[in-house]
């Protein structure tokens, strides 16, 4: 044996070794590509790609035309033959111009969904912790965990069913006749089968039904029947659970085989899946809140270019200028001016060659000193072009080159105060999962209390046996004087069951250690609602402030550039001793002030961004909806405590605010409901807000573009739906009670 493995172990190494070999010579044959760098225009070596620029050629590609996926594995849309474009080679002859692909941001975000099938970041968590990524796979494996799951937790209430069917031939010679009744020679054909069925239901009882069946043909001689004798039974067992064990709410809580800390109800499990979903939603919405960031960040460097060639342009126009005055010898045009212009010359070169290739640096991203990310403006081109794509899912390296073609807005920002705060308090997914979370630590506690009362049960059975010639019979020819006898007969049994560990340390601990969960979570909830008031805070803020940065950019660029036009002006510069000092340090001027000004554009077009971020209507504003058919719809009940703080909060709502939560749906005023049937809509609105990851979401037909945003001429996302696999389970087989969990239906989402 040891010898047959050593032969199969060198065989299998070889069949390795020749795969592997196999692998390498192909990947050494793959087409290698030259990297691709931007000449200049007036042949020295310098890159100068801009939005505008000359030297790229126009790509035939329709707007439409899909990009291909790197989500395929090794060899599907990563490209991985082809190098990554760099400025090196742009001096080269043979060189061509990359390809051009116009991309707005709507089809960047469209792009992104159809390839979200991992919810990317600009980290690398998925290389260093892949199993902490987020997937949209999240909530079906967690209401599939065979643990904890919400089928693990429903099977607890499924019909249990246990058979034995056992065939003996049994021959055995005995010394003492009693103890082979009446033989010595003892022989036998036995038959047995042991059959039951239980069944638990939400309330704690347990049914079960017990069908016992023995067929005996044996030696012995004071058998009542001459031939095989029949011996059966039915039974059926009652089981209710009087205080440890009892009631609907514990068992969906707590799972009807609970034990101390193991907590595995239904309940418990729904909220365990709509936490995942909402995770889901936070992570869709951080994905699509970076996916903007690299897309600004590349228009930043689009224009940043652009702004860099043209100061490096009028920089070296007026270092060939000085340079033939001092060949001249006119006076101004001295030595160290002439090393000024062209120091500062080559300072704008370094510039522009950073600007296109860029510096590996952390561009803008989510929770780099705000919630939706603060504006970074790093990077060049082509750093900032690969990391657009390594976002969307795309070709790291393609053979063209991304174009931003959406301009950012410089329209007013204006949004009321009562509205944000409101948004943010009603709508942020944060806050909705610690909800659930706080929720989950209150039905635990429930749970723990219940640990504290004995289990003491009530038991009844009922069994109806009999004995015949035949299976299920009821008579029996006598073997001694051939008269049949009739044999059914009737048992029943009752009585309580008690177990009761003295003292209940354990359970008393267990319930000590629920109360402080649950004091944690509420306190965290807090928080939660503080820090969340202060990023709505900030992006409130940093609104005002980047709209009133936009203006003094203008401002301020246009007095550079009104600067720069007079110094530069022919009849100024033939003026004798003109310094030229002020004209180099106008160019620096003019270059600094058109940066800032594009930073500010930049700037307010990703405030407005990340108001929404921090309102958590990010996903409503650009129209995209979270889609499954067997999501649960989850409520809970409302005590009255809870009822009455809704009522004064709504009672110190501004007027135009309960005007429009009226016009949405959410206050209903019609008579043939009462207060108390209209509050738990009210509190699920102002509290629990609508979140469509909790059931179903149909897109709307029609949607007005929101306030704030006023260029018609760019189109938003229509009817934009991320589908997500379904979550497949069911109710079957558990009495839901009065469980408001079990609710399917989605008429309260408006």
């Amino acid at each position: 044996m040891i010898l047959v493995a050593a032969v199969g172990c060198a065989r299998n190494a070889g069949l390795v070794t020749h795969s592997l070999d196999s692998f390498l010579q192909a990947y050494q044959t793959l087409p290698l590509q030259e990297p691709e760098a931007i000449p200049s225009a007036n042949g020295l070596n310098i890159g100068t790609v801009g939005a505008d620029s000359p030297e790229f050629a126009t790509s035939s590609e329709s707007p439409s035309e899909p990009f291909l996926s790197d989500e395929g594995g090794h060899g599907k849309g990563i490209a991985i033959n082809r190098e990554p474009r760099s400025v090196k080679g742009a001096d080269s002859e043979d060189w061509q111009p990359p390809l051009a692909r116009n991309m707005a941001i709507d089809e960047a975000i469209q792009i992104a969904l159809k390839n979200s099938t991992v919810l990317r970041d600009f980290g690398a968590r998925v290389v260093e912790a892949p199993g902490v990524s987020k997937t949209i796979y999240g909530p079906s494996i967690r209401a599939n965990n065979a643990a904890d799951g919400v089928n693990a937790a429903l099977s607890a209430f499924d019909a249990q069913l246990s058979s034995d069917f056992l065939f003996e031939d049994n021959h055995q010679l005995l010394n003492n006749r009693i103890l082979g009744l009446g033989a010595n020679d003892f022989r036998q054909t036995l038959y047995r089968s042991k059959t039951s069925l239980s069944k638990k239901t939400a309330a704690g009882t347990e049914f079960i039904l017990r069908n016992n069946v023995t067929g005996d043909r044996n030696s012995s001689t004071s058998n009542l029947a001459r031939a095989r004798a029949w011996n059966w039974e039915l039974e059926t067992e009652i089981r209710q659970p009087l205080l440890l064990g009892r009631g609907v709410e514990f068992n969906q809580i707590a799972g009807p085989d609970a034990t101390l800390g193991g907590y595995k109800g239904v309940r418990l499990a729904r909220l365990n899946v709509d936490v995942s979903v909402s995770e889901l939603q936070v992570g869709l919405r951080d994905y699509l809140s970076n996916v903007q960031n690299a897309y600004w960040d590349l228009y930043f460097a689009y224009e940043n270019l652009a702004i860099k060639r043209e100061a490096r342009d009028r920089s070296r126009d007026t270092a060939m200028k000085l340079i033939r005055r001092k060949e001249e010898k006119i006076r101004g045009a001295e030595i160290d001016k002439v090393a000024r212009a062209e120091e500062q010359y080559f300072l704008f070169e370094e510039e522009v060659q950073n600007a296109l290739a860029g510096k590996l640096l952390l561009g803008t991203r989510n929770f780099n000193g705000s919630g939706g990310g603060t504006f970074q403006g790093m990077g060049g081109v082509y750093a900032c072009e690969r990391r657009l794509r390594m976002i969307l899912g795309i070709k790291i390296n393609d053979e063209k080159l991304i174009y931003t073609s959406t301009k950012p807005s410089v329209a007013p920002i204006s949004h009321a105060w009562a509205d944000v705060v409101s948004n943010a308090l009603t709508r942020r997914t944060e806050l909705r999962t610690q909800q659930l979370r706080v929720e989950k630590k209150r039905l635990e506690l429930i749970a723990s209390k219940a640990f504290a009362k004995p289990r003491l049960d009530a038991i009844g059975a009922y069994r109806y046996r009999g004995l015949g010639d035949r299976i299920y019979g009821t008579r029996v020819i006598s073997a001694e004087d051939g008269e049949a006898v009739y044999t059914p007969t009737h048992e029943w049994w009752g009585g309580l069951s008690l177990a009761y560990p003295v003292g209940q340390r354990q359970a008393h601990s267990a319930i000590r250690g629920a109360q402080l969960e649950f004091a944690r979570a509420q306190a965290l909830l807090v928080e939660v609602e503080r820090r969340i008031v202060l990023g709505v805070s900030n992006a409130r803020a940093e609104c005002d402030r980047a709209q009133k940065i936009v203006g003094l950019a203008n401002k301020r660029c246009a007095a550079a550039k009104l600067q720069y036009a007079t110094l530069q002006a022919d009849e100024v510069q033939d003026a004798r001793d003109f310094d030229y000092n002020g004209l180099l340090d106008s160019q620096q001027r003019l270059s600094q002030a058109e940066s800032s000004f594009l930073r500010a554009r930049v700037q307010h077009e990703l405030a407005l961004k990340n108001l929404h971020f921090e309102q958590g209507t990010l996903l409503d504003f650009l129209n995209i909806h979270l889609a499954s058919e067997s999501w649960p719809t989850s409520t809970t009940k409302i005590p009255q405590q809870k009822i009455a703080q809704v009522q004064r909060h709504l009672k110190a709502l501004p007027e135009m605010i309960r005007a429009r939560l009226g016009k949405s749906g959410v206050v209903h005023s019609s008579t043939a409901e009462t207060e108390q049937q209209k509050l738990p809509q009210i509190l699920d609105a102002v509290e629990n807000s609508d979140f469509p990851e909790l059931s179903v979401v149909p897109p709307p037909k029609s949607e007005a573009r929101p306030s704030g945003r006023q260029e018609p001429q760019e189109t938003f996302l229509e009817n934009s739906v991320l589908v997500v696999p379904d979550l497949e389970f069911s109710d079957a087989g558990i009495d839901s009670g009065n469980d408001p969990a079990h609710s399917k239906t989605s008429s309260d989402m408006p």
